[in-house]
């Protein structure tokens, strides 16, 4: 495979927080060297980055990357790199009915790379109300996948919500964590509407499991009808439970986020929930997300950091988080430019903002993909 150098303004450094004027040669999808001023190498391509800041590749944990026999999503790159995201995690649309046709049709063709929250039903989302029947929790076919494809697999996924559980209320989540503890998996858990009480998926939560739409406004969130945060939820902080975003359709409110941050209360991860209908709005992508948590008062910083570093950390991954020789050739690319821009949460609410991601690349093996998709309102077209 041929070489080729990325020429940066800076690289980043997340985790700490740390900036360098250095090249980066990429061969052999890895990263071979770091430092300014490389020797060149005949035949090598030079690809030059003006003004844009190079990190390893972005993270979306939260994604419905199959579009094969489920009610919702699509191809892994058109939520994954055609989008902004070199490596992205299909939470839940699979369950082991699926997997190994999706291992086989689809992820032999995506350039982004994908690994899978499993869903605790082996029907994955075929149906939305996928934990409602007992017999479709498999744990033997669970215990098999996560043999089969030890690399691929990287949690467990369940959905405490009333339409998804129906008369089940919190068994199917007793079920996932059962199962995921037996494997030593992270559980990812999709809180929304009664039954369960969120109290009770929280009680149930150790540390590293992640809790994701944490920032939603509906009935049964983090906060109570006074505007406090649940004490359930402070406990599972203060255990190590991990909070992500998970924007998605109707999932994300300002007010909740606000409220949280002035309590202390950040996410520790930032994920998107992009399928089909939120790609639009009010979601459309990974870097749309974090400049929404930047509008709040998170740093640009933070937010990579809960991109790259965190998940990395969270669910073991190996190459990936870090720009080090050795490590994948998977890299993210970008530019922040001062733009008055109009964001919207899931609810309609609307927040005004002075700078965003005006471009981001996907650098996957030398081959980029530039993402220049913002569909959010300017200020000026009010």
């Amino acid at each position: 495979m041929k070489s080729v150098r990325l020429c940066p303004e800076r690289i980043y450094h997340p985790g700490r927080q740390e900036y360098e004027r250095a090249e980066i040669r990429v061969r052999n999808g890895r990263i071979e060297a770091i430092g300014e001023n490389l020797p060149p190498i005949e035949g090598e391509e030079m690809i030059l980055l003006p003004g844009m800041v190079l990190t390893p590749g972005w993270i979306d944990i939260h994604v419905h990357a199959n579009p094969m026999d489920t009610v919702i999503g699509l191809h892994p790159d058109q939520v994954g790199i055609l989008r902004g995201s070199a490596i992205v995690f299909d939470a839940g649309t699979v369950g082991t009915d699926q997997l190994d046709a999706y291992v086989e049709e689809m992820l032999q063709t995506a350039k982004t790379e994908v690994k899978i929250l499993l869903n605790i039903s082996r029907i994955g989302l075929q149906r939305l109300d996928e934990g409602s029947n007992p017999d479709w929790i498999d744990e033997d076919a669970i215990r098999a996948a996560v043999a089969k494809y030890p690399e691929l697999i990287v949690g467990i996924k369940a959905r405490a919500s009333g339409s998804v559980v129906g008369d089940q209320g919190i068994l199917p989540i007793q079920r996932a964590k059962a199962i995921a503890k037996e494997l030593q998996l992270p559980l990812v858990v999709h809180i929304g509407n009664l039954p369960p009480k969120v109290e009770e998926v929280l009680d149930l939560l150790d540390a590293g499991d992640v809790i994701t739409h944490c920032f939603h406004n509906k009935p049964n969130g983090l906060f109570d009808q006074d505007g406090n945060l649940i004490s359930s939820a402070l406990e599972a902080k203060r255990r190590g439970v991990l909070f992500d975003v998970g924007h998605g359709s109707a999932s994300f409110s300002f007010e909740i986020a606000e409220r949280a941050l002035a309590n202390g209360f950040a996410a520790d991860l930032i994920s998107t929930d992009l399928y089909e209908k939120n790609m639009d709005g009010p979601v459309v992508s990974l870097s749309h997300v974090m400049d929404k948590m930047i509008q709040m008062g998170m740093s640009v910083e933070d937010v990579i950091d809960r991109v790259t570093e965190v998940p990395v950390k969270v669910f073991a991954l190996s190459g990936l988080g870090a720009i080090e020789i050795g490590g994948k050739a998977r890299l993210t690319a970008y530019q922040r430019e001062q733009e008055p821009t109009i964001w919207m949460d899931s609810v309609g609410v609307q927040r005004e903002g002075r700078e965003r991601f005006a471009k981001v690349l996907t650098i996957v093996d030398g081959e980029v993909t530039e993402w220049e998709g913002y569909r959010c309102q300017k200020l000026s077209e009010k």
